[in-house]
């Protein structure tokens, strides 16, 4: 693989959003003793209050969860695996807390693009060049929703001014809902297949050859 891929992967996340989650459970020693997260795991700093929880270990994986969404994550990259630890994890959470009221699912990441002078990049490829001359115009963010069957690629383009040279991509493989556990952990483990789609359409939006 490439030193320098075309992208670069940031993070992965899965989110789980719920007509009501329990934020008060989340603890490091609730995640270790319903053998969800391994017992050697350090913690790096924890919260754990009803209306949001969050826990974080030095390996970089995050979990936060409030009354509706609960986020997984972790740093990646730069290319992209066939599996993240995020993935697993959820599903783990997913089979020991089968009865809350799950709706829908998002298999997300975060990616970066080497591009100079990132806002003239986005203007002039998404095909408002005119908004070039308009003074009082400071930027774009573009958003795309593809079909991806039975999911909804969503997918953020922007600059990223703390980062230099280079636009920042967030894809969200939405799972609409209502969705059960059976359900859920069946679309997490199909990640590879979803993280070839989320390439090729990186690759149609920026224009450049699939990584």
């Amino acid at each position: 693989m490439s030193e320098n891929p075309p992208i670069s992967l940031h993070s992965v996340s899965v989110v789980v959003t719920a007509q009501f989650h329990n934020p008060s459970i989340l603890n490091p020693d609730f995640l270790v003793s319903r053998e969800i997260v391994p017992a050697d795991w350090t913690v790096a700093e924890t919260l754990t209050t009803p209306p949001v929880s969050v826990v974080k270990y030095e390996n970089g994986v995050e979990w936060s969860v409030d009354q509706s969404r609960l986020t997984i994550a972790e740093k990646g990259g730069p290319g992209f695996g066939d599996s993240y630890r995020v993935h697993q994890l959820a599903v783990e959470y997913l089979r020991k807390l089968p009865h809350v009221p799950y709706r829908s699912l998002g298999l997300n990441c975060q990616v970066a693009a080497l591009r100079s002078n990132p806002q003239r990049w986005l203007i002039e490829r998404f095909g408002a060049s005119w908004l070039s001359e308009e003074r009082g115009v400071l930027g774009m963010t573009p958003k795309f929703a593809l079909d991806a069957g039975d999911a909804v690629c969503q997918v953020s383009v922007a600059d990223a001014p703390k980062e230099g040279e280079r636009i920042v991509l967030d894809c969200n493989m939405h799972h609409p809902g209502p969705l059960d556990v059976v359900g859920m952990c069946a679309a997490i483990e199909r990640w590879p297949e979803r993280r070839t789609f989320v390439l090729s359409a990186l690759a149609m939006l920026l224009g450049s050859k699939q990584p």
